[in-house]
């Protein structure tokens, strides 16, 4: 990288500009597999430290740090900016982004703009699962709080395959929402809500019987 003449080794400035080719150059860097292994390189112009201190400027502020408009780029004056810890976080290629009406957020974002801390998002996505809660959001239907009351009569009524679901009856950490059902035989029984919902189960076991040997017999 030649001589140095600018007298700013010892600053933190340097200190990122140096990481950087560290990163995208060494392979006995421990961020390397995720960058230079991964193709992303530095410009031509960024080889000396003048060039990178004249095209992005002292740092905004002390914690500022160097992010990558595309992750999908290497470092150049065009792709890159200081952002902010958090920021630099949630622009990592490896994030995990959920669709927000015409949003792309990652999680951090999403739980940010909802309102809730990770343990409630924690909480509802285990319960509900993420479509649930991003269906709720965009209605606006999203409780404040894991202990308020959910609407538990949205499966009342409904049928699924020869279930007739009669009411919520009670909730299981194993099982989840059980909902009191009859079958067409008459025979009631306690159903988990994924159970009903992706038709794991569509009848009694008399009847899923009765079925079988009836299609037996015709196939006979």
């Amino acid at each position: 990288m030649g001589q140095t003449t600018h007298r700013m080794s010892y600053t933190k400035i340097y200190h990122t500009w140096s990481r950087m080719h560290s990163r995208c150059k060494n392979p006995k860097d421990n961020n390397y597999p995720n960058y230079g292994a991964k193709g992303i390189t530095v410009c031509k112009r960024w080889d000396k430290f003048e060039n990178f201190y004249a095209d992005m400027g002292e740092l905004p502020f002390y914690e500022a740090q160097l992010d990558r408009i595309d992750n999908t780029k290497g470092y150049s004056p065009e792709n890159c900016r200081w952002v902010t810890a958090k920021e630099n976080c949630r622009n990592k290629s490896n994030n995990k982004k959920y669709i927000s009406g015409d949003e792309k957020l990652v999680q951090a974002a999403l739980i940010e703009k909802i309102g809730w801390s990770k343990n409630q998002f924690r909480w509802f996505k285990k319960r509900y699962g993420i479509a649930w809660i991003l269906e709720n959001f965009k209605t606006g239907t999203l409780p404040e709080k894991t202990n308020e009351p959910i609407d538990r009569t949205d499966l009342q009524g409904q049928k699924f395959g020869k279930w007739l679901v009669l009411k919520f009856d009670h909730y299981t950490k194993k099982e989840g929402h059980l909902y009191l059902s009859q079958c067409e035989c008459g025979k009631e029984r306690l159903i988990p809500r994924n159970n009903l919902i992706r038709e794991k189960t569509k009848m009694c076991r008399q009847c899923s019987a009765k079925d079988f040997w009836a299609k037996r017999k015709n196939a006979l």
